[in-house]
């Protein structure tokens, strides 16, 4: 097993009641595999904000980083994870 540190920032907070989660994943998880746990362990609320109307893909703006970098830049969704990273999961950010 390995321990995943998660992050969650914005209206994210909310539904966790945390802004980080520790999360135990099996060896070889990917950040599919990943948000699915939090999406079992937060339940709806969590996975209708994060993905998109499909379920099949994140929400626009949304962005998951590995240790600050983009998954996107990676394999996006089947990037492999390794014990101790840290995931942010990050809502659209607006300021003025």
């Amino acid at each position: 097993m390995m321990e995943i540190t998660v992050k969650v920032m914005g209206p994210l907070i909310k539904i966790t009641g945390e802004s980080t989660v520790l999360m135990n994943m099996p060896e070889e998880s990917t950040v599919r595999d990943l948000l699915e746990a939090l999406f079992r362990r937060f339940g709806e609320d969590l996975k209708q904000e994060v993905l998109n109307e499909e379920g099949t893909d994140l929400a626009p703006y949304y962005k998951v980083l590995i240790n600050g970098r983009n998954t996107k830049l990676m394999n996006y969704l089947e990037t492999k994870l390794k014990n101790g990273q840290i995931v942010h999961v990050m809502p659209p950010i607006a300021g003025g």
